[in-house]
């Protein structure tokens, strides 16, 4: 795993280091506020583009694993919003 990433350019080191940590920091940041159902669900459309994005892009085995685990959970948290927004009645195409 650490070849492949030392094959790397130190460009593309820093870019993928610096998107792990924003993204880690954004999530955490996120965590934290209570956003209305339909955010929510707006969210995890973009974490699923986002995560696959991702997957498309990487190269190691274990952080392709890593990002599968990733979008399994998007999709349950999705899946829980889409429960929850049919039971108060909303209807919306995102």
């Amino acid at each position: 795993m650490m070849e492949a990433a030392a094959k790397r350019p130190p460009a593309l080191q820093r870019v993928a280091r610096a998107l792990t940590e924003d993204r880690q920091e954004r999530l955490d940041r996120e965590a934290c506020q209570v956003l209305p159902l339909e955010e929510q669900l707006r969210r995890c459309l973009a974490q699923m583009r986002q995560n696959q994005m991702c997957f498309d892009l990487e190269t190691e085995p274990e952080l392709i694993d890593a990002l599968i685990y990733e979008y399994q959970a998007i999709q349950s948290r999705y899946r829980y919003y889409q429960r929850k927004a049919r039971a108060q009645g909303l209807r919306a195409i995102l």
